[in-house]
């Protein structure tokens, strides 16, 4: 039997360049905080035919998480 530590194993983890960011620098992306499912503004959302380059804010207040069914006031940013 091995046994391995967390020390012993290496994990390289490279940061994503590419992050959808507002013309005033914030970030664009809504985490859903009961299934971790993450809303892109830029890319939009092909489910529920939200179009690419669409705000969170004007999504309408009846759109949905397309994983978990969660309402709007489950994500933050």
């Amino acid at each position: 039997m091995i046994c391995r530590t967390m020390s012993s194993v290496q994990t390289e983890r490279k940061p994503s360049t590419e992050v959808a960011r507002r013309s005033d620098g914030r970030l664009d992306l809504w985490v859903c905080t009961r299934c971790g499912y993450t809303y892109d503004g830029e890319l939009g959302e092909p489910v529920s035919q939200t179009a690419p380059g669409t705000p969170f804010e004007t999504l309408p207040e009846f759109w949905r998480c397309p994983h978990c069914t969660a309402e709007k006031e489950y994500f933050f940013h």
